[in-house]
């Protein structure tokens, strides 16, 4: 058979620690790196460096155009979006627009529905900005609108620095993550790790208008969402207690939700756009040290669903029942590095390649058949790596 093409994987890192939320261990690197993981064996080739200012800590491919947008993660003013050109020989990137996010800590990028507008996430101030995408180009215009969520303003009338950030990580609002409900497809789910929340959203034509929240678990801190290709089962990982709660999706509820003022809870046993149905632990029973969750990805065939553990140190492995989407732990996979961010799979879905940012390195690891994880190759030397985007190579080339 033909050799499987390598998969070119764009690496964000951090350029300057000091206008974070947190307090990281890691190096100071020049922003984006370009890899190349080779699916017959695994293997890893540094392809190129790129400067990008400050922290680009999101990457987003467009689905045709060698375009990348990026997100700059900084508290000390707004963050921005960096778009800019992919050269998929080398794996270089080059600025070529840079825009106001009228956020801070901008931590995540979602197309809407038709890919006219781009959706930006801010965690420090609870904001979702939205940008006009011109369609043949690729490139943006500025802001067409900034929904600042009304629990945020304790932000800019507070003031509060980093360290009051992480003694109280539930004092104000915090939203992570914006997705489109891929069942309906009519609005969007954004978690609140400051409130516990989903918060349910219209986006047309670049407007924001809030439609209503789900309330979760307390304590939590649900970070990002993942959905099941074929089952109507969401799950939600709780950065704050690392746990993943599996949650049924009501199609029956989306009329309510689109009239709008939607308000349910997911663990009272009332009628809800999602209910509690499982919470697994991502971590051992007795754990030694400090840990929060980072990342959790299902795996494209729905068999397997893994987190990212920070402290620990791993990357926690479920087993997905076919016919309920409940979760089993089969394995804890050590990270080999310290405080695993994020993680991504190849464009083969056979091998999953995590950023292990406080140690400057990434590991690859082979996904068995049984969805444990076999440690391929390591790469160390790659400052601060906290995302990993998976595109195609223009061309074919020899790992070493």
């Amino acid at each position: 058979p033909a050799p499987r093409e390598p998969t070119l994987f764009l690496l964000g890192g951090y350029t300057d620690k000091s206008v974070l939320a947190h307090a990281p261990a890691g190096t100071e690197g020049e922003g984006v790196y370009s890899v190349l993981l080779d699916p017959e064996h695994g293997t890893l080739e540094t392809l190129s460096s790129s400067s990008v200012k400050t922290n680009p800590a999101f990457i987003l491919k467009h689905p045709v155009l060698d375009l990348v947008y990026m997100t700059t993660e900084v508290i000390s003013e707004s963050s921005e979006v960096v778009v800019a050109r992919l050269d998929r020989r080398t794996g270089g990137v080059e600025e070529v627009q840079r825009l106001l996010v009228h956020g801070r800590s901008t931590c995540h990028l979602q197309w809407d529905a038709d890919r006219s507008h781009l959706i930006a996430v801010s965690y420090w101030d609870s904001r979702l900005t939205t940008f006009p995408v011109h369609r043949a180009t690729g490139l943006l215009g500025e802001a067409a609108m900034v929904y600042r969520d009304p629990g945020a303003e304790y932000v800019d009338r507070a003031k509060p620095d980093r360290w009051e950030h992480l003694a109280h990580r539930q004092r104000w609002p915090h939203l992570h993550q914006v997705n489109r409900d891929p069942y309906s497809g009519q609005f969007y789910l954004v978690p609140d790790l400051g409130r516990d929340q989903i918060h349910l959203f219209s986006m047309l034509a670049g407007q924001v208008t809030k439609l209503g929240a789900v309330q979760l678990r307390r304590g939590a801190g649900p970070r990002h969402m993942d959905f099941h290709p074929r089952l109507r089962v969401a799950y939600v990982c709780g950065e704050l207690d690392n746990t993943v709660t599996v949650l049924r999706y009501s199609p029956d509820q989306v009329a309510r939700v689109l009239e709008g003022d939607y308000t349910s809870d997911s663990t009272d046993g009332l009628p809800s756009l999602l209910t509690s149905l499982q919470t697994v632990s991502t971590v051992p029973l007795k754990l030694a040290t400090k840990s929060t969750i980072a990342e959790m990805r299902l795996h494209p065939s729905g068999q397997f669903l893994y987190v990212a553990n920070r402290g620990h140190n791993s990357i926690a492995i479920f087993s997905v029942d076919p016919d309920t989407g409940s979760l089993t732990r089969i394995g804890l996979q050590d990270s080999l590095g310290a405080f695993p961010r994020h993680f991504n799979f190849d464009n083969t879905a056979s091998f999953l390649l995590v950023g292990n940012h406080a140690s400057d390195s990434v590991v690859s690891f082979r996904i068995l058949a049984s969805g444990l994880l076999e440690v391929a190759a390591k790469m160390k030397g790659l400052p601060s790596i906290v995302w990993l985007t998976p595109c195609r190579p223009q061309f074919l080339q020899t790992i070493s």
